[in-house]
């Protein structure tokens, strides 16, 4: 076993996922751990959200720099998107694996705890960390002041039974609001459902955007607004690298977003974050002791279906929602809602 304390990290899934890691690394570096981090998960670059984070020594998302090195404790994450790195002493090291449950689980713990209860066997008299961090680049956006709105749309088409579709109408009544993600986040195509005599006479065609989709499309309930953005609002969607686009929020005064990995960002940049939930489980990824979060939700007894797997609602399809409710939990969200809430919990107005 090396002589000195260190840990290789090994971490996938999204980047949410991965930034909720982020109080267990700092906990073990405090703790007198080097700690070596590998990402490599479905997003790319997170990396270099934490180059210049002082909490870990050597951060890459592929595994090489880590082959040649002994570590003492091996930590090996959910959804890692390759093998277990072969390091020099891998068979003698001990191996832990935070996520025990990952069906259940998070009905006990935050995905957070799931870390942070390893680090506190590994440096149980390190004080606890429950906040997450990462850095940002040096960028300075000469348009982005502490009264700017962040509006993060995200989640790509994966989860799009996750996203708000009324991003374009908030913008209009926000008087410094600018936008960042992918150009994917505005696609709402997918935002559909399909009824079940569709799915009955199509069956897997439906699965995929082909010409059954498309002409069964035209009998689906649509929920697939295209969002649009009024010409004030200072529109960055696809324009700005992960580290930029975290320079950028660190700059502004706050966020709204989807449950999706930029706003995860968001939070750990410490910006006051007020994140739109409908089928998302708080208690896993926006638990309460995170200080600078104030969710926007609706009430439904069905909410939230992540948590009830057996529904089947909470499912990453790339063509269309499975909600039987019509996705009340995010349609019944309204704008003056949203506002309402915001200007409230800020204590100004935030309208034009």
């Amino acid at each position: 076993m090396p002589n000195q304390k260190t840990v290789l990290v090994h971490l996938g899934s999204g980047m949410g996922n991965m930034l909720m890691a982020t109080p267990m690394l700092e906990m073990l570096s405090k703790g007198g751990y080097k700690v070596d981090l590998c990402l490599q998960g479905e997003t790319p670059k997170v990396d270099t959200l934490l180059k210049r984070w002082p909490h870990v020594r050597t951060v890459a998302s592929d595994q090489a720099p880590f082959l040649n090195q002994q570590y003492n404790i091996y930590i090996y994450g959910f959804e890692v998107d390759g093998d277990p790195i072969r390091f020099k002493n891998f068979d003698n090291a001990i191996v832990l694996h935070p996520m025990w449950d990952w069906d259940k689980g998070f009905i006990l713990h935050s995905e957070i705890k799931f870390y942070t209860n390893l680090a506190k066997l590994i440096v149980p008299d390190e004080d606890l960390v429950t906040q997450t961090s990462c850095s940002a680049s040096e960028r300075i956006f000469d348009d982005i002041t502490e009264d700017t709105c962040v509006l993060i749309p995200g989640g790509g088409m994966q989860m799009i039974i996750r996203k708000w579709a009324k991003y374009g109408e908030l913008a209009k009544q926000i008087k410094d609001v600018a936008v960042v993600g992918l150009p994917a986040d505005l696609d709402h195509s997918n935002r559909i459902i399909f009824p079940g005599w569709c799915k009955k006479i199509f069956g897997k065609s439906l699965q995929f955007q082909g010409k059954a989709w498309h002409f069964a499309r035209h009998f689906a309930e649509r929920h697939d607004n295209e969002i649009t953005f009024p010409k004030h609002v200072k529109n960055y969607i696809g324009k700005l690298s992960l580290e930029d686009t975290a320079a950028l929020i660190k700059q502004a005064g706050y966020v709204i977003g989807n449950d999706c990995g930029v706003t995860h960002l968001a939070v750990a940049l410490g910006k006051p974050v007020f994140p739109i939930l409908g089928p998302t489980s708080r208690r896993k990824v926006f638990p309460g002791f995170l200080s600078n979060v104030s969710i926007i939700s609706a009430n439904f007894d069905c909410q939230p279906c992540e948590e009830n797997t057996k529904s089947g609602v909470w499912r990453e399809d790339r063509s269309q929602c499975f909600c039987p409710y019509s996705i009340r939990c995010m349609e019944d969200i309204s704008v003056d809602k949203v506002i309402n809430y915001v200007s409230e919990k800020l204590n100004r107005d935030i309208t034009l």
